[in-house]
């Protein structure tokens, strides 16, 4: 992979972003803002090893998003800053991150994305971090319990162009480069991309052919991983405000290890399936992928995850909702062994205003494999305020 090609796929992905920047810069700018105060217990808040972890918190998340819409498209610059205070032990911790994201159609027949992004986040900790409309988890589970901080700076950018009324094509890429704070993991980049077609069958149901080629690059002098994933994508609405996608294929990986005796090829099933109910009173989305990523441990991973989240509106201002998730992350050379990760999360909130929203909610999670960790239990009381208020 040379450095130009890296070069091009970053510059692509910060081209598409300007490029709607610019052109949406004359309509009206939309500006809200988020804030979370959040009064909580965890037993385990960084699911560390060892005996006498649990600790009160305080936290304060602030999230701004300045947007822009047009007819064609639209831009958004987002950020956040949360702001956790522990009343024993830890001391303050603090996880903070931004996005410029855009989306232009450039005509009736093409259209153009991209987005540039940075997180600062500290690896396993409770709290804001499981929020319960999530999903997967994509929390890097061989780092858990070692109270790491992550650097991530992605940028991607593409383009979908409809070839016929039925006929579309796109293709985008990208690049992630993730750093952790005072050696605290391996650092990579992965550098890749994803070219598809889709057919429409009929007005509700689409099929279609893709392909992704992704480098991941350590650096641990001789530790890359270079990956290829063909599949077949399948979408179709049901009834009843029912959807359902999928993309099954087939994972190829040629795994680099410093010994070169020990390279080696594998391959696997790969792809994702979400089936998702967007009702009146509730919303069910159940999510499912297997797929082969890096890890700041050092080594590439077999990660398969499952979630799944459910909110209901019992009252016109009480609601409920629920997540839980489970992730498995198995070594490709046997160097990381197998770890499992589960969360679960439950809460009520209740709408007071336009303007604020009280909720109280509980939570688990785990980690099994490796060094032994004593569970989290936690819960907490927050204050959600909009501004300005909700429409």
């Amino acid at each position: 992979m040379n450095r130009g090609w890296k070069c091009a796929l970053g510059a692509g992905g910060m081209a598409a972003v300007l490029l709607t920047a610019v052109s949406a810069a004359a309509a009206p700018a939309k500006l809200t803002i988020r804030t979370d105060v959040r009064l909580g217990y965890d037993i385990n808040p960084f699911l560390a090893a060892g005996k006498d972890l649990a600790s009160g918190y305080a936290e304060v998340v602030v999230s701004p998003q300045l947007s822009k819409k047009t007819a064609a498209g639209e831009v958004a610059l987002s950020g956040y800053f949360d702001d956790t205070r522990f009343f024993q032990k830890y001391g303050n911790s603090a996880q903070y991150g931004g996005e410029l994201r855009a989306d232009r159609r450039i005509s009736p027949k093409l259209r153009v994305f991209g987005a540039l992004r940075y997180d600062s986040e500290v690896i396993g900790q409770g709290g804001s971090t499981d929020e319960l409309a999530g999903g997967p988890d994509n929390t890097d589970v061989n780092l858990i319990g070692l109270r790491r901080r992550s650097n991530t700076f992605a940028a991607n950018g593409g383009w979908e162009y409809r070839l016929t009324p039925k006929d579309t094509i796109s293709a985008d890429g990208g690049i992630t480069d993730t750093r952790y704070a005072r050696r605290g993991g391996v650092d990579s980049r992965n550098i890749g991309g994803r070219v598809g077609w889709k057919h429409a069958i009929s007005p509700r149901t689409k099929v279609g052919l893709s392909g992704s080629v992704y480098y991941i690059d350590y650096d641990t002098p001789g530790l890359k991983t270079l990956i290829m994933e063909p599949d077949v994508t399948f979408s179709t609405e049901l009834k009843h405000n029912w959807t359902f996608n999928a993309a099954i294929g087939i994972s190829f990986s040629k795994l680099y290890l410093p010994l070169p005796l020990l390279d080696g090829n594998s391959k696997g099933l790969s792809g994702s399936i979400d089936l998702c109910h967007k009702g009146a009173r509730d919303t069910f989305c159940l999510n499912a992928a297997r797929s082969i990523s890096g890890s700041g441990a050092g080594g590439t991973t077999v990660r398969t995850q499952v979630g799944v989240n459910y909110r209901r509106r019992l009252t016109e201002q009480l609601s409920w909702a629920g997540s839980a998730n489970y992730t498995r992350s198995r070594s490709q050379s046997n160097l990381l062994g197998t770890r499992e990760y589960v969360s679960a999360r439950g809460g009520f909130d209740w709408l007071a205003n336009r303007w604020l929203t009280l909720g109280v909610d509980g939570r688990y999670r785990d980690v099994f494999g490796g060094r032994q960790i004593r569970a989290d239990y936690g819960g907490e009381a927050s204050a959600t305020i909009f501004f300005p208020k909700r429409p």
